[in-house]
């Protein structure tokens, strides 16, 4: 039996849980996600944001409980937000390269914290509680990314689109 080398699972698609597909992405941008959204998503999640300059100490509105938001100094933010599909438009210049996205169409529990859940528990719950479409995670320098999705069709409808150009991605 040979192995394939990793080379060979580049754009390509593998089932990595049953039920749930990946193709491994070669040095793909965030310039990437416009290709992959679809417009019957309502929501798109990004999970453990963080600021570009995270280092940096900024002015900024948090919540100190659930009660009160005030003005602060603070850094080393990391946080989950979730938009609706039609105001990706307005931030999508703004993020940074590093980010895990995924596009939902029902709001998450309050006890789905991605930080915490891996493997195939993670993609039950999100496909049970969520109604996931896919999961993408973008290094923040040029290197390998992920795309995970319950829909294998999708994801063929993706290597077949004709204007996406996988050996070039952007």
């Amino acid at each position: 039996m040979t192995r394939n080398s990793f080379k060979e699972n580049i754009n390509t698609i593998k089932e990595i849980y049953p039920g749930f597909f990946q193709i491994i992405l070669d040095f793909a941008s965030k310039r990437f996600i416009d290709d992959i959204l679809r417009e019957k998503y309502k929501f798109i999640w990004i999970s453990n944001y963080e600021l570009k300059n995270n280092f940096s100490w900024i002015n900024c509105e948090l919540p100190i409980s659930d009660k009160t938001k005030m003005p602060v100094i603070a850094r080393q933010i990391s946080y989950d937000f979730i938009i609706n599909y039609s105001d990706f438009d307005k931030i999508k210049q703004d993020i940074p390269n590093g980010l895990t996205l995924l596009q939902i169409n029902k709001m998450p529990p309050d006890f789905l914290d991605l930080r915490r859940i891996k493997g195939k528990t993670r993609y039950d719950l999100l496909k049970k509680e969520c109604d996931f479409l896919f999961e993408i995670d973008l290094p923040n320098a040029v290197d390998y990314g992920t795309l995970i999705s319950p829909d294998k069709n999708y994801l063929i409808e993706l290597l077949n689109d004709k204007k996406i150009n996988w050996s070039d991605l952007p």
